[in-house]
């Protein structure tokens, strides 16, 4: 009878542990308020999450051992993979790695006469975005085939981003420069703050295409030395 009231005591929290379904707790996690569709458990599910103006994005997730889930996310314009441990009042995501289409990332807002267009290859090791701080983010995104589209259409080559946590600072700075040569060269920083963004980036046009200042004075401001800067800045949306 011992023995009996023992496997009750300990198997029993652990096979509703084990069972308990995905939908119960995500709700409790900080996943965002557009995951629906939640089905599984805990330790491995699917669910989908929906862009406003997207198609939504298929999300699976398996239990990795410890306190780590492994996720991947896939859809239209989107395949990114990587692990994901909870904390309170924050998410942390380690080894991001994947492709995103330039368009998933509401990009286009930044730049009013042009679209910016390309696929970005993504090389997060850690992010952590918590309440009412700073984001911190470790890694590289690189902009691929990078171009602009309207009034501007013309090739950038390759954009790098490099980021770089600055643990205690009141912002993180994202650092943007070509890496590979096109009709226009970039640089410039994305400035981060605890719920808002600046940008300022400075295109260049090649010294064979001197005609292309007259389309680029249209996406900012025309400097002495023939080239334009953009300034923008806006609320973030973690």
């Amino acid at each position: 009878m011992r023995r009996l009231l023992w496997l009750l005591v300990l198997v029993v929290p652990v096979l509703i542990i084990v069972t308990l379904p995905a939908r119960v707790v995500v709700p409790r996690l900080e996943v965002g308020e557009n995951v629906r569709h939640v089905q599984g458990t805990l330790w491995k599910g699917r669910a989908v999450w929906r862009q406003p103006g997207f198609v939504p994005l298929d999300i699976d997730w398996a239990w990795d051992g410890g306190r780590r889930w492994k996720w991947h996310a896939r859809g239209a314009g989107v395949d990114l993979e990587g692990h994901w441990l909870p904390r309170p009042g924050a998410t942390l995501l380690n080894d991001v790695a994947g492709r995103i289409d330039i368009e998933r990332l509401d990009a286009h807002a930044w730049l009013l006469n042009a679209r910016p267009a390309g696929q970005l290859a993504v090389d997060i090791r850690r992010a952590l975005v918590a309440d009412g701080s700073v984001p911190q983010i470790d890694g590289r995104l690189v902009w691929e085939n990078a171009r602009l589209e309207g009034t501007v259409h013309e090739s950038l080559g390759e954009v790098t981003v490099e980021l770089e946590a600055r643990p205690g600072q009141d912002s993180q700075t994202a650092q943007v420069a070509s890496t590979k040569p096109g009709a226009v060269q970039v640089r410039g920083a994305i400035e981060l703050g605890q719920k808002r963004y600046e940008v300022d980036l400075w295109l260049r046009a090649s010294s064979d295409r001197s005609e292309l200042l007259r389309q680029l004075v249209w996406l900012g401001e025309p400097q002495p030395d023939g080239q334009v800067r953009i300034r923008l800045d806006g609320g973030l949306g973690w």
